[in-house]
């Protein structure tokens, strides 16, 4: 599910506006010689855009709208793409005092996982604080359809991840 949630947040930043094209990163050039994050991005860009346009639509929000909602979906996306450098380091960092064969210190394992912990934690306040955000943006029925929506893009981002993956063992 974590996982999920990084395409996600990956896939909603930067959005881009329902009237303009994708915009590409520096670096990023239309020739032939695009590496797979040059190619990451342009799909990403594009599903940013098709994911804003049906937002728009289905909820029926004008451009204003549309524009200060994705202002806060994109700030409370940078923050968990923060969380989740910080997650990732402080996994890392536990894996290496717990590997075989090696004695782990006690009180950096303990430190460890008491800050994962506390990334988790920060990491799902996020989206209530995003959902808080978003109330005088967007009414309650577009807060809940907003959220059905994302729920559905993540939903379908995990299985298409997991086409051709072996199941997870018991």
């Amino acid at each position: 599910m974590r996982k999920t949630w990084l395409v996600v947040a990956a896939l909603m930043l930067p959005m881009a506006s329902p009237s303009a094209g994708v915009a590409q990163q520096p670096g990023q050039g239309q020739g032939m010689g695009q590496g797979p994050g040059a190619r990451s991005a342009m799909l990403r860009g594009r599903i940013e855009e098709q994911f804003v346009r049906r937002i728009q639509a289905e909820m029926g929000l004008s451009d204003e709208a549309t524009t200060r909602m994705q202002r806060v979906v994109t700030s409370w996306a940078t923050r968990r793409r923060a969380l989740e450098r910080e997650e990732m380091r402080l996994r890392q960092a536990l894996n290496g005092q717990l590997r075989p064969g090696v004695a782990a210190n006690s009180d950096s394992v303990g430190s460890y996982v008491d800050a994962l912990n506390e990334n988790r934690v920060a990491y799902a306040q996020t989206f209530r604080d995003e959902m808080k955000e978003l109330t005088p943006i967007l009414t309650p029925v577009q807060r809940g359809q907003f959220q059905q929506m994302r729920d559905r893009l993540m939903l379908r981002m995990e299985e298409i991840q997991n086409q051709g993956k072996a199941p997870p063992p018991p």
